[in-house]
């Protein structure tokens, strides 16, 4: 498989690229407008935020941003690998599962630290106020972004690829992995019952209600595929665990939002 796929990726001309990366973009937008939707309306009395107003002129236009530069980063990175610089194996099964969790691990560190800077007063102003302008997420909110903040997620993941060989394999499942929790902490709802929240893998890995936490409370909750960093820093909501392992309970209203970012 992995080597399919890279023989594939080598024949490509640059028109054949472009167009490609459009269209996967295209293609994760779409899947998770439709999934989340679904998801939403399956779970809607699960909510952890309350239900955004409908969507604006602004959030279209910043979703067809995102596709648009997150399809550029594809290409620069096809660009880099034809170049040398990244360099992908065709590695299938144990070592294609370590490549990736060894890469989702790096990259949760890296952009908790990148989200930490973010949220620093006159970086929050300067890029990523514009997401927390939408404290109920709804899967769309997954894409609105700043084109900075875009940008500097591709070209992390760009860096960190040309540091070490990894599995062609691996990589597409790491895409898999960022969309999965970028739309499920974007839903609005939890949809997994307690009885799994109260699995001891999920006191590591992040449920969708934890990023939802991250919306209500700007200075807490700042990781994204686990809770590991913000446990070691001590930025994870004091109320986590225990909203994590109780029955359900819809939440009262919503939470003051006053300025939370640091200094």
């Amino acid at each position: 498989m992995g080597d399919g796929l890279l023989v594939r990726a080598g024949r490509l001309g640059p028109g054949e690229v472009v167009a490609g990366a459009l269209t996967a973009n295209l293609g994760l937008l779409v899947v998770s407008l439709v999934a989340g939707g679904l998801l939403v309306r399956r779970y809607g009395e699960r909510r952890v935020t309350p239900p955004p107003p409908p969507p604006d002129r602004r959030e279209v236009l910043l979703a067809a941003t995102a596709v648009l530069l997150n399809s550029a980063v594809g290409v620069a990175g096809w660009a880099l690998w034809r170049a040398g610089w990244i360099r992908l194996s065709a590695d299938t099964g144990l070592r294609a599962a370590a490549d990736l969790a060894v890469f989702t691990l790096v990259m949760d560190g890296l952009m908790y630290g990148g989200h930490w800077l973010t949220h620093r007063r006159r970086l929050y102003r300067l890029a990523h106020q514009l997401h927390h302008g939408y404290p109920d997420p709804r899967p769309a909110t997954l894409f609105v972004l700043h084109p900075l903040e875009v940008l500097g997620f591709g070209g992390t993941w760009l860096a960190v690829l040309c540091v070490r060989e990894m599995s062609a394999v691996a990589l597409l499942g790491y895409i898999g992995v960022n969309l999965v929790f970028g739309l499920l902490g974007h839903l609005g709802v939890e949809p997994f019952p307690a009885r799994i929240r109260r699995c001891a893998v999920f006191r590591w890995v992040a449920l969708p209600m934890f990023h939802a936490g991250h919306h209500a409370d700007p200075a807490v909750n700042l990781g994204f595929y686990t809770t590991l960093w913000d446990r070691l820093f001590g930025t994870i909501d004091p109320a986590y665990d225990t909203r994590r392992t109780t029955e359900w309970q819809a939440p009262a209203g919503r939470q003051s939002i006053a300025w939370t970012a640091g200094d």
